[in-house]
């Protein structure tokens, strides 16, 4: 039962991913503590994050723009491994707690942004510190898209654009993550059937949510987000 959560938890986030541009990660941390503990939960995010990017960077190589993820990305890196610390090292209810404050603050930024009363500059700095941000929400919950989404949504020349760097960002910071998880023993032979579930899962949602991410209303998409990201908050902290 466990798996079969698991892999539509992962399946519906992944497709959130594929047809928005961010989401994965807030969405499928939020509901597999539901029935696993954090640790876990972080480990088959991160396996499942680097399926995502390679579909998608694979997908979208001709819209990257290489030079424009190369220090946002070195960035999240430096402070990766500090947020995996964090996630080995705190209480189950302190990262839960986290990780609500975290979507709440998340959703009131993106809200923020889409109306206009946020401007992230497209400087070097910008890049640099919502990098080191990022790298630490990837490092306890695997969440890469949002903060680097606000950098390169002034930066990138499209929608496209924006959506390669941003899942070529997830693939890096991805595989970093994984790596750490390793070391650590959360990415184990117990926990591989979740894995290779999960990422099935989030392959199939790929391949259909990026035929729709062109069709799709992002207004209507960022809508549904800024209502369901505080629900699934306060369900962390309830559960």
């Amino acid at each position: 039962m466990a798996l079969l959560l698991v892999i539509a938890v992962n399946f519906i986030s992944a497709l959130f991913q594929a047809c928005s541009g961010f989401g994965y990660a807030m969405l499928a941390m939020a509901l597999m503590p539901q029935f696993l503990p954090m640790p876990v939960c972080s480990a088959v995010s991160a396996v499942t994050v680097v399926c995502i990017g390679i579909q998608m960077t694979v997908s979208l190589r001709r819209h990257l723009q290489w030079k424009t993820i190369l220090l946002p990305v070195s960035s999240a890196i430096t402070t990766i491994p500090v947020g995996i610390w964090c996630l080995m090292h705190f209480e189950e209810r302190t990262l839960r707690w986290v990780l609500a404050i975290l979507m709440i603050v998340v959703t009131l930024i993106l809200a923020c942004s889409r109306a206009g009363w946020i401007r992230v500059p497209g400087r070097w700095y910008s890049a640099v510190i919502l990098g080191w941000i990022t790298g630490l929400s990837t490092g306890m919950f695997n969440i890469v898209g949002p903060f680097f989404m606000l950098y390169y949504i002034h930066v990138c020349d499209d929608t496209m654009s924006m959506k390669a760097c941003l899942e070529s960002s997830f693939l890096v910071a991805g595989l970093y993550s994984m790596s750490l998880h390793l070391y650590y023993g959360t990415i184990n032979w117990t926990v591989l059937p979740l894995l290779i579930g999960s990422g099935a899962a989030a392959v199939i949602a790929g391949l259909l949510g990026l035929r729709l991410y062109r069709h799709m209303d992002k207004t209507k998409i960022a809508r549904v987000a800024y209502v369901l990201f505080p629900i699934m908050a306060v369900s962390l902290l309830i559960s």
